[in-house]
């Protein structure tokens, strides 16, 4: 392997999730030079190359995550280290013993806004998945010259070209992602199947994922909608295939990597209007009724009322112009875009430091603890 390729650690709270990370880290692996992953809270390690679980818990002392992370990263001294989100930087950086520091940012502005500030003088670059994010980074951190930051395009694996779907029968509706109230607001969905039902259309909703609020589904949509957990990549493309529309009700996303996904394969995107994700971007230019108002579930059912009422050759122009806004997020565009960028900041002049963290009597605390004093203890300093 060529010397001029870089080595990269990545941190990240976890290597083992269902979903965007897990679609990402899988990308990552197929980055040019050695990549090794460093999961904080994976639940139960791998047998995996160049995998490394911490595994910490909410149990965890701080002082003890310290330890485990030196000795985990003193192998690796010398290499560029991208912390995923900012995880674990603030508390961590002293003892990464890494020659460039990135953080990868995934989320939405507004997600970040509030642990950028943390972050001056602690970094060499940022990648950040929308350019509303790479703005909000310029602005917190003035310090990261245009070449520091770049953003990048969410990859999606483009299923065929869709056939079009036979005339009858209901509309078929679906979410796919992690099962949450927090972030992705699935407790807004049974509200929104009662504001469907109002308006007489005759549908059918899907979730392909799992996650804490699931029990809670099932009890509230019991013979309303289907769940199918996760599912193969094979299972996962037939499913999305039937969907007429793909509906998210989240508070902040980057992509989200389900929705693309669903664009792509034809379905007609339902998204709120908070700004700063892909989504914020394509969806308006797919109609303007689907960038409906944030957590407004009747608004939101009367836009999809309304769409679907179109006749069949309006509905067709959506879902194709749905898959060509989206034809540009291809694995192969991702990996060139990041390589590129990594390479960069890894011979750019180092304008990172570390700042000897002293020792603290609530590092004696568990995790769960000390967050609830400091809720992002490992994303702010």
């Amino acid at each position: 392997m060529s010397h001029n390729l870089p080595r990269v650690v990545h941190i990240t709270p976890r290597v083992q999730a269902h979903g965007g990370t897990e679609t990402l880290h899988n990308y990552h692996r197929h980055l040019p030079g050695e990549q090794v992953f460093v999961a904080l809270f994976d639940r139960a390690p791998e047998r995996r190359l160049n995998y490394i679980n911490l595994g910490f818990t909410w149990r965890t002392p701080l002082r003890e995550m310290r330890r485990r992370f030196a000795l985990a990263l003193a192998p690796l001294a010398g290499r560029l280290v991208i912390y995923h989100d900012g995880w674990g930087l603030p508390l961590f950086h002293d003892l990464d013993q890494s020659s460039r520091r990135v953080v990868m940012l995934h989320s939405d502005p507004a997600y970040h806004a509030a642990a950028l500030p943390g972050l001056a003088g602690l970094i060499d670059g940022a990648l950040a998945i929308t350019p509303a994010v790479q703005r909000t980074v310029a602005i917190a951190l003035p310090e990261l010259v245009e070449d520091r930051t770049h953003h990048y395009q969410v990859p999606i694996e483009l299923p065929p070209e869709r056939i079009a779907k036979k005339a009858g029968g209901p509309l078929i509706f679906g979410y796919v992602g992690r099962l949450e109230r927090a972030q992705k607001r699935l407790d807004r969905l049974p509200k929104f199947i009662r504001a469907m039902r109002a308006t007489g259309t005759d549908f059918r909703f899907e979730l392909i994922g799992d996650g804490a609020y699931r029990r809670t589904l099932e009890r509230e949509l019991a013979g309303q909608a289907h769940l199918y957990g996760w599912v193969t990549r094979t299972k996962y493309k037939q499913v999305m295939a039937n969907w007429d529309a793909v509906v998210f009700f989240s508070d902040h996303e980057g992509g989200p990597i389900g929705l693309l996904e669903g664009m792509a394969a034809g379905a007609v995107p339902f998204y709120p209007a908070q700004g700063g994700s892909w989504a914020d971007g394509y969806v308006p230019q797919v109609d303007a009724l689907c960038h409906y108002p944030p957590a407004d579930m009747p608004a939101l059912a009367q836009a999809i009322h309304t769409i679907f009422q179109r006749p069949v050759e309006q509905l067709d122009h959506l879902r194709k112009r749905s898959r060509e806004l989206v034809l540009a997020h291809t694995p192969e565009n991702y990996l060139i875009d990041c390589h590129k960028f990594i390479s960069r900041i890894s011979v750019a002049a180092r304008i990172s430091r570390s700042e000897p963290r002293r020792a603290r009597l609530s590092d004696l605390l568990p995790l769960g603890w000390a967050t609830r004093m400091a809720p992002r203890l490992l994303t702010c300093r």
